[in-house]
């Protein structure tokens, strides 16, 4: 008896369970992160980016977090951990979530049609045509055979008219000179007046329907989109740092926005000072697609939610069976979820919210069921449920090509959590 009692304590022994946790802690290569992060500091060098902030989640906890360069050139402000940037679109997931809710609300179906909640998006006709007569555009459409699902904004199957995609970003550019003048409302209503692409649910085009996803959760919840986003995710998560648009006192946080000048130099687009548009400028465009503002810890909680299965600490901000869908491929598995035709591969799909890895291939070391997408301005990341990993990288330099490590990043932080 007093053997078994032994055992029995020595199974329960604290000592015992707390060397059974450290056996489960994240092993993460240091010397793979130092070799990345000296790549971060040649692109700051080379004046590719002017700082920029990363960090890498893994089982369960940050195994680092760092930031490098400076946040304003003019006024040498560093780049720190908690500093503010543009997420341009990766504020899609968070909006996406936000629909979905609704669904949860039992409110509406991704499967509604869109007419149903904006009626304007009715009678969609699709481009079979185009061509130019003295430098003017002639467009030849057709009614859609198809109406225009709610589950097509969510994966940019609906055919919208894009500057990212198909034949139509001119049109699409004109119709919006000024995006910030005019709310979501004006938005949804001028691309209803544009032809599709393609038909709804038969193509893949990344594109605007995220600002109509806002404009529907308007229209079914009753009240701004920016206040239901506000109510149901950003309090509930404690994302105190994530806004559409920020007070004078958060511009000491403020990323400024640069472009390539050209001649192996930046310059500035927006400040990261009390003169930002995103401080100044008009507030009533509250952009689904791109417009909240955020931190790299702001933006790790919102994503360990989503790893977590819509569990915040001890709360259930989102069902299960809810996050489950923004893990899920939602498109069909002829259709490719990707900038670029990688010649009938078809390897990536869409969930409700993300780009997801359907098969593994020799371009990135990211494995299937990984969730991921960036921003314009520079931010990237992604989240790979079964290894419980995520990777958050920001900098602000729009266009981001000229800089490697964002191509990179994701094969970095997993070599750094994979054995060799």
């Amino acid at each position: 008896m007093r053997k078994q009692l032994f055992f029995l304590l020595l199974f329960f022994s604290p000592s015992l369970l707390f060397a059974q946790q450290v056996a489960k802690q994240s092993k993460v290569n240091a010397a793979t992160l130092d070799a990345f992060e000296a790549e971060v500091r040649k692109e700051i060098q080379e004046q590719k980016m002017a700082g920029a902030a990363y960090l890498i989640y893994h089982q369960g906890k940050v195994q680092r977090m760092k930031a490098f360069g400076e946040a304003d050139m003019a006024s040498h402000k560093p780049m720190e951990t908690n500093s503010l940037f543009r997420l341009a679109s990766m504020t899609k997931p968070i909006a996406t979530l936000a629909l979905l809710l609704l669904q949860e609300d039992g409110l509406l179906n991704m499967n509604d049609r869109l007419d149903t909640y904006l009626p304007a998006f009715a009678n969609p006709r699709v481009l079979v045509k185009q061509d130019t007569l003295l430098g003017v555009p002639i467009l030849q459409t057709e009614a859609a055979k198809n109406p225009i699902l709610l589950r097509h904004l969510l994966t940019h199957s609906a055919g919208f008219a894009s500057q990212y995609g198909g034949t139509l970003g001119g049109l699409y550019e004109a119709s919006y000179p000024n995006p910030y003048a005019h709310d979501i409302a004006h938005f949804s209503e001028q691309l209803a007046k544009l032809p599709l692409s393609h038909e709804p649910g038969e193509g893949w085009i990344y594109g605007p329907s995220i600002n109509v996803v806002g404009r529907v959760v308007e229209v079914v919840s009753g009240i701004p989109f920016q206040d239901f986003v506000q109510q149901r995710i950003l309090d509930p998560l404690g994302m105190q740092s994530t806004k559409f648009f920020l007070k004078e006192e958060d511009a000491g946080r403020l990323t400024s926005i640069y472009a390539p000048d050209g001649k192996d130099g930046l310059r500035l687009v927006d400040p990261g000072n009390e003169s930002s548009i995103k401080i100044t400028g008009s507030k009533v465009y509250f952009s689904g697609s791109g417009g909240l503002i955020s931190s790299l810890e702001d933006y790790l909680t919102f994503c360990v939610m989503i790893l977590n299965d819509g569990k915040h600490q001890s709360k259930q901000i989102a069902k299960a069976q809810t996050i489950a869908l923004m893990k899920t491929d939602q498109v069909p598995l002829n259709i490719n979820a990707h900038y670029f035709d990688e010649g009938g591969q078809l390897a990536e799909g869409f969930t409700f919210g993300y780009q997801i890895v359907r098969k593994e291939t020799s371009k990135t070391l990211k494995r299937k069921g990984t969730i991921s997408w960036s921003g314009a301005s520079g931010p990237i990341f992604f989240i790979d449920p079964k290894e419980e990993l995520i990777g958050i990288y920001m900098f602000q330099t729009q266009p981001y090509s000229q800089v490697g490590t964002r191509k990179t990043f994701a094969d970095w932080m997993i070599k750094a959590v994979r054995p060799e």
